[in-house]
């Protein structure tokens, strides 16, 4: 698939702006394009298997659920792509990564509402055959757009 300099824009836009309201419109005017245009590129690089979701960015503890974890676990080499898939089914799990590691190869973000919920994922992960590591209390998360991907095409003065 062809990416070009307008879908590195809206890429670039779709990670620097993590609102959920942030229109069609909006994108356009910051990048000088239709509406349409956006709506069609949108579309082509949700088919082209450019860009997968959009999700939002939640933060947990303000929400009222105050255990948010990181649990570091290893998977069989030939197994993880599987494991990782029936991972995210599991109750209270949000988020897994697939590593390309040996050891500590898939990681896994829970969030729960007490010790129980937490606990409960554990043993759900350890009956998949899981071995947990290490698991680390979550507190802040920061990103920012890859750099590369249009932002001298985007109008940073909104």
């Amino acid at each position: 698939m062809d990416i070009d300099s307008t879908d590195h824009a809206i890429l670039y836009l779709l990670q620097a702006e993590s609102r959920a309201d942030f229109t069609h419109d909006e994108i356009a005017e910051r990048i000088d394009v239709s509406s349409s245009t956006v709506s069609n590129r949108l579309q082509r690089l949700r088919e082209g298997g450019v860009l997968e979701k959009f999700d939002p960015v939640i933060n947990y503890e303000a929400a009222g659920a105050p255990h948010h974890l990181l649990f570091v676990c290893t998977a069989p080499i030939s197994e993880r792509k599987s494991l990782c898939e029936r991972v995210i089914e599991v109750e209270n799990v949000v988020n897994t990564r697939e590593l390309l590691t040996g050891t500590q190869n898939l990681h896994v973000e829970v969030v729960g509402m007490d010790a129980a919920d937490v606990e409960a994922v554990t043993e759900e992960l350890d009956a998949l055959g899981l071995e947990i590591e290490r698991s680390e209390m979550l507190r802040s998360e920061y990103s920012q757009p890859f750099d590369h991907f249009g932002a001298e095409a985007v109008d940073e003065s909104e």
